[in-house]
């Protein structure tokens, strides 16, 4: 199915030439072969693009097959849980911070324990904070590409082999590709890091005493995915915007000559 959205373009240009060529239209009929060899052209370069980017993706280690559109929106939905799983771990671990320091307040002989508890657990909370603020709205994002991906490809793809409209139709392949490795790679560091965390549990007296140990493992791991996954973002955001310029750049030079 993808391979016929990709060649729909230089098919459209040829038939088109055919038509003219059988109308005595020479000129015209010619226009749209050249166009037809210019797609050609672009669809190798598409192809070329995917290539490199899919052995990109596998040098970071993750597993996924850009050409199928649908799995990467199904890669996306699952991350899109996955985010949203280390924002509610961050806002459970919060609360029973907070629910400790209130039930400690509660009575004079350990209401001067809150503010040891605020100190040593202060820059965790701080963190987790961020945590599941960002978080959450990297669920969101995943969760609409999810939706919207398998659009992106298919209309990049046939958008880019036809010359007219190949600005258009790469910046929707640089998007696809940029956003579905980003997504991916952080969906990845974030799993990583939610292995390694627990949330306390309310009937583990134990948890009680060590929770400031136990909240600020979970700030590092999940503060270090947040970074990554934030860099990787960043990352993403220059290289589509770089691809899509080179692109056009070298299509401009081979168009010249």
């Amino acid at each position: 199915m993808d391979i016929f959205i990709i060649a729909s373009g230089i098919a459209a240009y040829l038939a088109l030439g055919s038509i003219y060529w059988s109308l005595g239209q020479r000129q015209t009929a010619l226009k749209y072969f050249e166009d037809a060899t210019v797609a050609l052209a672009l669809i190798f370069i598409v192809q070329l693009i995917f290539s490199i980017t899919s052995e990109l993706a596998s040098m970071a280690g993750l597993n996924i097959n850009l050409w199928n559109s649908l799995e990467v929106s199904n890669i996306c939905s699952t991350a899109s849980g996955i985010f949203w799983d280390a924002s509610r771990k961050a806002v459970d671990m919060i609360f029973f911070v907070e629910t400790e320091k209130a039930i400690l307040a509660s009575t004079p002989l350990t209401a001067p324990l809150v503010s040891v508890l605020s100190g040593a657990t202060g820059w965790s909370l701080s963190e987790l904070s961020l945590v599941a603020i960002f978080y959450m709205h990297f669920s969101f994002v995943a969760q609409v590409f999810s939706m919207v991906s398998s659009y992106l490809f298919a209309l990049g793809t046939t958008l880019t082999p036809i010359p007219r409209l190949r600005k258009i139709g790469m910046s929707l392949v640089s998007l696809y590709l940029s956003t579905s490795l980003a997504i991916a790679f952080s969906s990845q560091v974030t799993a990583e890091a939610l292995s390694k965390i627990r949330v306390p549990q309310a009937i583990n007296p134990t948890d009680w005493i060590n929770i400031a140990g136990i909240i600020g493992d979970a700030a590092v791991e999940l503060g270090r995915s947040l970074t990554l996954s934030i860099f990787a973002s960043t990352l993403a955001t220059i290289g589509g915007i770089g691809l899509a310029s080179i692109f056009d750049t070298v299509m401009i030079s081979v168009l010249r000559t």
